[in-house]
């Protein structure tokens, strides 16, 4: 069996077209049966903006990690690389070119938006251990109300299992973020 992505994403300003990606998924007999799935580009822009978002979680607790030594924060920077990596894989499947986000410098970001909300956050984590944690907490949740929407415009595509697993993480990163305050 076959499964398809047909789309185009314009990206700053100019309109790139990737083509088809086409990936082998298995077959269980001589035949082959294709299924297309076609992204739309607000879906694979709403990709690009989670790859972002997740790097900037990850390198917002490793900051903190380097910061205060709490292992919270290295352990959730270690889930978010794993995250980021999830979605890397999943563009790449799709043809994107995601070298601009893989050996981009820890807290710079392409996206204008997440670059001052990373310098917002490190700003008001750093005045304290709880505010750091509180940090962690409000990037969980906007992860997992970002993590929904996404869900919404993929459904029942592979793009959405992968945000599912995102989203189950974020509900165990804010869970663990919440103790500590509790």
């Amino acid at each position: 069996m076959k499964a398809e992505a047909q789309f185009k994403y314009g990206y700053k300003g100019g309109q790139t077209d990737f083509g088809t990606a086409s990936k082998d998924i298995g077959a269980t007999d001589t035949s082959t049966q294709t299924t297309t799935v076609t992204y739309s580009d607000e879906a694979i822009a709403e990709l690009i903006f989670m790859i972002e978002e997740e790097k900037l979680a990850g390198d917002v607790y490793e900051a903190f990690y380097d910061m205060y030594g709490l292992p919270i924060f290295d352990n959730i920077a270690q889930s978010e690389d794993r995250h980021f990596d999830a979605l890397i894989q999943q563009a790449e499947n799709l043809g994107i070119d995601t070298d601009v986000f893989v050996f981009e410098e820890a807290g710079t970001f392409e996206n204008e938006e997440l670059q001052e909300l990373y310098d917002t956050l490190i700003e008001m984590g750093s005045e304290s251990l709880t505010a750091a944690l509180e940090v962690g907490v409000i990037i969980e949740e906007k992860d997992m109300v970002d993590i929904a929407a996404a869900i919404e415009d993929v459904e029942g595509t592979v793009l959405a299992g992968v945000y599912e697993n995102l989203l189950t993480g974020s509900s165990y990163h804010l869970d663990a973020f919440e103790a500590l305050l509790g």
